[in-house]
């Protein structure tokens, strides 16, 4: 008997294309993209510089604490003004 060629693919046919399928998407996967990495890379710079930036703020501010004249307590400016001692 003849046997009708049809156009099914065989079994190892579809698994052979399923195998280079997968090996593609892998392939693309495990190396990151550089627009990723350029993301990640800024977001980093970006954390670093603000808190560096936050750092000198605070140290300004302590310093300009540090300088400020201190007010009188209520005690002390009624000794200064002739009260009681």
């Amino acid at each position: 008997m003849k046997q009708i060629a049809t156009d099914e693919p065989t079994p190892e046919h579809l698994l052979n294309l399923l195998d280079s399928e997968l090996a593609m998407q892998r392939a693309q996967t495990e190396s990151p993209s550089r627009r990723r990495l350029m993301f990640l890379t800024g977001g980093v710079l970006f954390i670093v510089i603000a808190a560096a930036a936050a750092l000198l703020v605070l140290m300004q501010m302590l310093s300009d604490l540090e300088r400020a004249p201190r007010p009188l307590k209520a005690e002390t400016a009624s000794c200064a003004a002739g009260g009681k001692f």
